[in-house]
C-alpha cells in the first residue's frame, strides 16, 4: 500500500514494506569563498537565535509555506483538484563555518517546478550564480533490494562562510491531483525561529483542514477572506528541529500539523465528490482495484493442491495462508497508480514475490477458489494515528486479506512471516480495517490482544553443592516474542542456528556456562517456542569463610536502548505489549541456612510495572519477576518516573542471597 504524506523531515516509512530510504541527511560543510560578508543586522539576529537554539549550527529566521488549489483533470480524464506548494526559507549561520543540505521529494503525482538557492546582494534576495551551490542535484530517494518505488530527491547543499552569514531557499512544488496532499508539518529537520503555513481555498473548493497534535503548541490560526477565497494562516515560533530518534513512535503521533481533505468541489457547474467520509475513501480504491484484472483459473492447480485432503474450512485456511508466507517474497513496490493498485494474483504467483497489495490480492483470490469468503482489505499500522474518522489516503500504508469463518472475521496479514493463523502482528492489532466487498464495504477493527499472550517465561531450579551453583533452564516464548524469534532464526544461516540458540540461553550474561540444549520443533509456527538446557551460575557465587552470597536473578532485561537523554524528543515505541516472567527456585544443603533476602519490589505505571519477591521455607528459596510493557509505549511526559523505576529495577536486579553455612 503507498503511503504519499511526505513532509519536510523525512519520506515517511512504510512499514508493511520495511522500507528504510537512503535520505540524504547528512550536512556537508563547505567553504565557499564567495558569500558576502554579513551586516550588523544578521550579526544581530544570529546572536539572539543562537540562544534559542545553542545546539543547531544554522537555523531558518523564517519559514513560509503556502499552499494553493486549482482545477484540472487526472490521467484517466477525470476532474481533480490540483495544488501548488510554494515555500520560502531564509537560513542563517549559527556559527564561524556551518552548512546545510536543502532537499525535497516528489514522485509520479508531483514534480517540483522551481528549485532556486539565493543570497542576499545590497539588502534584496539574488539568485546564486555559482556552480558549486546553485545547482540542484536529482537522484532516486530509495535504495534497498526490498523496494522499488518512484520516489525522488532534489537537493543542494549551501554553505556559509562565517556567523550571521544568510541564505535563501526559495521553491515550487506541483501536485497533480491533492490527494496526494495529505499533511503539512510545523517542524522540519532545521530549527525555526517562524514556521508560517498559509492555505488559500477558493470559493468553488469545499476542503476540510484537520489539525493533529496542537495541544502543548502556541499555534496561532488566523482565516481572513479576498475576493474569491478563503485564506487560512497558521503561525508557530522558536520551532526545534525534529530529530531521528531510535524506537521513535513517529512523527505524526508527536509534531503538530495539518491533513488536507478535499472533500468536493465544482468543476465545469457540477459538483464533484472528494474524500467526504469513508465510503468516498473506499469508493476510490475499489475503483483503483477493479483496475486489477486477476486470472484465477492459473491458481486452482496450486489451491487444489493446498486444500486436498482438508475438510475443515480452518485447515484449507491456514494451508493457504502459510504457503503465502513462506513461498512469495516480500518486495515494496509504489510506481505511479502502481502504488495503488495490486499487483494481478496470477503475476505474484508466477514471479513468486509482491507486495503487501499483491500479496493480499493473491491469498484473497487463492481462499475464493478455495470456497472461502475472502476480501480485500486496507489498513494503517501503528505507525499512523489516524481513523477512518478522516477520509484520507494519510489512513492507510497496508493491505491484508479478510476471510470469514463461522460469522467471524479473520484478518491475514501475508507479509507477516510464521505467524499463526487467529494472531496478529502488534503493528496492526486495535487498528480499523476497510473491508472491501464489492460496491459495498465495512470498517471493522482488528482485535487488541492482551499482552499476557506475547510472553517470554523463564523457569530455573539450581542446586548449591560445594560452593557450585548448577541447574536446569527453561526458556518458552508466545506470541510476538515467539513470531520474532522465527523470524530471526529462519533468516539465519544453517551454520549460525546452533550458535543463535546456545546464545539466547546465556541471555547475554558472561557468568552463564550452557549444555545440553534442546529446543521444541522449530518449524511449527503454531507451538510455543521452547529452549532448554543445563546452566552453571557458579561465577554468581562469592564465598568468606561461613557466609556464601549469591544471585538467582541471572536474567535481567536490558533497557539499555530506552533510556531518554534530555533531548529526547519522541515517545518511544516497543517492538508489542508484552510480559518477562522469571520463575527460579534454589535448593541448599541440608543445614545451611538463609540469613537474609532482599527486599520485595513493586512497581506500577500505566504503560509498564513490575513485581518480584525472594521467599524461603526449610532448604528452599524461590524468586518470581514479573515485568510487563502494558502498551508498548513509553511516553515522554512519564520519562522521570521512567528512569527512577529503571533504577530501582536495576538495584532489584543486582541483589544478592546471603547463605549461612552450618
Amino acid at each position: 500500500m503507498r503511503n504519499i504524506s511526505y513532509n519536510f523531515y523525512i519520506v515517511s516509512t512504510i512499514i508493511c514494506m520495511r522500507k528504510t530510504p537512503t535520505l540524504l541527511l547528512a550536512v556537508l560543510l563547505l567553504a565557499p569563498g564567495f558569500l558576502l560578508a554579513q551586516n550588523e543586522d544578521d550579526i544581530f539576529e544570529a546572536n539572539r537565535m543562537k540562544k534559542v537554539f545553542p545546539d543547531d549550527r544554522v537555523a531558518a529566521s523564517l519559514v513560509e509555506e503556502e499552499f494553493t488549489f486549482d482545477r484540472g483533470k487526472s490521467g484517466d480524464k477525470l476532474p481533480v483538484v490540483t495544488a501548488t506548494r510554494n515555500m520560502g526559507i531564509n537560513f542563517l549561520a549559527l556559527r564561524e563555518r556551518a552548512g546545510i543540505q536543502y532537499f525535497d521529494f516528489y514522485n509520479s503525482f508531483s514534480s517540483i517546478t522551481s528549485f532556486k538557492q539565493l543570497e542576499k546582494r545590497k539588502g534584496m534576495f539574488g539568485i546564486k550564480k555559482n556552480y558549486n551551490v546553485g545547482f540542484a542535484i536529482d537522484r532516486s530517494a530509495s535504495s534497498s533490494e526490498i523496494f522499488s518505488d518512484d520516489s525522488r530527491v532534489k537537493y543542494f547543499n549551501i554553505g556559509f562562510a562565517g556567523y550571521g552569514d544568510i541564505a535563501r531557499v526559495e521553491t515550487e512544488k506541483k501536485y497533480f491531483d491533492s490527494k496526494y496532499l495529505t499533511s503539512a508539518y510545523f517542524h522540519s529537520w532545521f530549527p525555526a525561529k517562524e514556521k508560517i503555513i498559509r492555505v488559500r481555498i477558493p470559493d468553488w473548493l469545499d476542503m476540510d483542514i484537520r489539525e493533529f497534535n496542537f495541544d502543548g503548541y502556541k499555534v496561532t490560526k488566523q482565516k481572513t477572506q479576498e475576493k474569491g477565497e478563503t485564506i487560512i494562516t497558521f503561525k508557530l515560533q522558536n520551532v526545534i528541529a525534529m530529530k531521528n530518534e531510535s524506537r521513535a513512535i513517529g512523527a505524526a503521533y508527536q509534531y503538530p500539523h495539518l491533513v488536507f481533505v478535499v472533500k468536493s468541489f465544482n468543476y465545469d457547474g457540477k459538483k464533484e465528490k472528494g474524500f467526504g467520509d469513508v465510503g468516498d475513501l473506499y469508493s476510490w480504491y475499489n475503483y483503483l482495484y477493479k483496475k486489477c484484472v486477476n486470472r484465477p483459473d492459473e491458481l486452482k492447480a496450486k489451491v487444489t493442491e493446498l486444500t486436498k485432503g482438508k475438510a475443515a474450512d480452518i485447515d484449507k485456511v491456514k494451508s493457504i495462508f502459510y504457503w503465502v508466507q513462506d513461498n512469495i517474497r516480500y518486495i515494496a513496490f509504489e510506481d505511479g497508480l502502481a502504488g495503488f493498485i495490486p499487483a494481478t494474483a496470477q503475476d505474484v504467483f508466477k514471479s513468486k514475490y509482491g507486495d503487501c497489495k499483491g500479496m493480499a490480492n493473491l491469498m484473497t483470490e487463492m481462499l475464493k477458489l478455495a470456497g472461502l469468503e475472502a476480501y480485500m482489505t486496507w489498513i494503517g499500522t501503528r505507525h499512523i494515528p489516524y481513523d477512518y474518522t478522516l477520509p484520507s489516503l494519510a489512513v492507510d500504508n497496508h493491505c491484508i486479506s479478510t476471510v470469514m469463518l463461522g460469522g467471524k472475521e479473520y484478518f491475514l496479514d501475508g507479509t507477516e512471516k510464521y505467524i499463526p493463523f487467529g494472531e496478529y502482528a502488534w503493528r496492526i492489532q486495535g487498528k480499523e480495517v476497510l473491508i472491501g466487498k464489492g460496491d459495498k464495504y465495512e470498517v471493522k477493527k482488528v482485535p487488541l490482544q492482551d499482552k499476557e499472550k506475547n510472553k517470554i517465561l523463564t523457569q530455573t531450579s539450581f542446586q548449591l553443592k560445594d560452593n557450585v551453583l548448577k541447574g536446569h533452564v527453561k526458556a518458552t516464548l508466545t506470541g510476538e516474542q515467539r513470531t520474532g524469534f522465527h523470524q530471526y532464526y529462519h533468516d539465519l544461516p544453517n551454520d549460525d542456528k546452533k550458535k543463535m540458540i546456545q546464545r539466547f540461553l546465556e541471555f547475554g550474561n558472561r557468568n552463564l556456562v550452557v549444555s545440553n540444549v534442546k529446543t521444541s520443533d522449530l518449524n511449527n509456527r503454531e507451538i510455543p517456542v521452547v529452549i532448554e538446557g543445563d546452566i552453571d551460575l557458579s561465577n554468581y557465587v562469592i564465598t568468606e569463610d561461613k557466609e556464601i552470597y549469591l544471585g538467582i536473578d541471572f536474567y535481567p532485561e536490558n533497557l539499555r536502548g530506552i533510556q531518554p537523554d534530555k533531548d529526547r524528543q519522541q515517545d518511544y515505541a516497543l517492538p508489542s505489549s508484552y510480559v518477562a516472567v522469571d520463575e527460579t527456585e534454589l535448593i541448599l544443603p541440608v543445614g545451611y541456612k538463609v540469613a537474609s533476602l532482599p527486599a520485595a519490589i513493586d512497581e506500577k505505571a500505566t504503560d509498564y510495572e513490575v513485581t518480584g519477591s525472594y521467599t524461603a521455607k526449610d532448604n528452599k528459596v524461590t524468586f518470581r519477576k514479573t515485568l510487563a510493557f502494558n502498551t508498548g509505549r513509553i511516553r515522554k511526559a512519564d520519562f522521570e518516573n521512567w528512569k527512577t523505576f529503571t533504577k530501582k529495577l536495576k538495584d532489584f536486579n543486582s541483589n544478592l542471597i546471603l547463605i549461612k553455612k552450618p
